[in-house]
């Protein structure tokens, strides 16, 4: 994904610039986010390269639809996954 900055092209999604706290910002409309398939708290590595181009890329992060992906934003320690055995059927259960 690349933003681009330079000065005297007309671009439809132009941002402005602004002052958060100690550093500045820009706020990504929603269609560029959605297009870029990113999501609120997604990591984005940030660039700039002699051109005056910003470029921002993705983070690769856990595939969606998996325990990982589900657990993403579990804070309390790395989640891990492992098999239980539950022992010997009791019963009359099928197995």
């Amino acid at each position: 994904m690349y933003i681009l900055v330079s000065e005297g092209n007309k671009m439809d999604n132009a941002v402005k610039i602004t002052k958060w706290g100690n550093s500045f910002g820009i706020r990504i409309p929603l269609s560029i986010l959605r297009e870029a398939e990113l999501e609120m708290n997604d990591l984005l590595y940030i660039e700039a390269d002699q051109s005056g181009r910003i470029i921002l890329n993705k983070k690769p992060g856990p595939k969606k639809g998996t325990l990982e992906y589900l657990f993403k934003d579990y804070a309390d320690g790395a989640f891990k996954t492992e098999l239980v055995d539950l022992g010997d059927p009791v019963g009359e259960e099928k197995w």
